[in-house]
């Protein structure tokens, strides 16, 4: 946490952060990284215990939003339809890679997460609904993964409740109400992200009795 702090500021003081917008690239990327690392050595464990196949991936994605099918006329429908995917850009993504076919087809890769992360500098309102947007999407491809929103700062009105979306978390990490405020990243906001990560990914999914039993509740 100090070295990400660090280099944030290392940055600040040598004033890169006019370098690089804010809309570019590489200032996300600080983040993506970030996450990369934080999750790496409980992946690390999970692969030794129970990946022995090396099924599980982190990092960036095409995750899986859906799949339809489409033809040229109604002849082709019947004949020869094809299958097409839809997937939406995941700045990280701890995910596994499923194969599909229908009718003997060729099978395609689809990359469903189980936890799904978007990584900003900051979130304004137009960020914010596309980031609604696409959580809508994700969990119509798996209502089982977790999707969150992990930013630097939060600049939308107060009077916006994203609870009514389904969009589970986000995170702001430096504690920060608009985009030009700078405080150090909170330790406590990154350890809630990651400990609420993998109390989902440990909980029962779609295990109705073991909700009940263990904790009395049901979704």
């Amino acid at each position: 946490m100090n070295y990400l702090n660090e280099y944030y500021n290392f940055m600040r003081s040598n004033q890169l952060d006019q370098a690089f917008s804010s809309q570019g690239k590489f200032r996300p990327t600080i983040l993506e990284e970030f996450l990369f690392l934080l999750f790496k050595d409980y992946l690390t464990d999970i692969k030794l215990s129970d990946d022995k196949d090396n099924v599980l991936n982190s990092g960036s994605v095409k995750a899986y939003s859906n799949l339809y099918f489409k033809a040229k006329n109604f002849k082709d429908f019947i004949k020869s339809p094809m299958i097409e995917v839809n997937t939406k850009d995941q700045d990280y993504a701890i995910y596994r890679t499923f194969n599909i076919s229908i009718d003997n087809g060729n099978p395609l890769s689809i990359q469903i997460p189980a936890v799904a992360i978007e990584a900003k500098t900051y979130i304004d309102k137009t960020m914010l609904d596309s980031i609604i947007a696409t959580a809508e999407k994700i969990k119509s491809g798996n209502p089982h993964a977790r999707f969150i929103a992990v930013a630097e700062r939060y600049d939308v009105s107060f009077s916006v409740d994203p609870a009514y979306s389904r969009i589970d978390q986000i995170y702001v990490l430096r504690k920060s109400i608009r985009k030009n405020e700078w405080n150090d990243i909170d330790k406590d906001v990154v350890w809630r992200l990651f400990s609420e990560t993998l109390w989902h990914l440990n909980r029962p999914w779609s295990d109705v009795e073991t909700r009940i039993k263990d904790d009395g509740v049901i979704i």
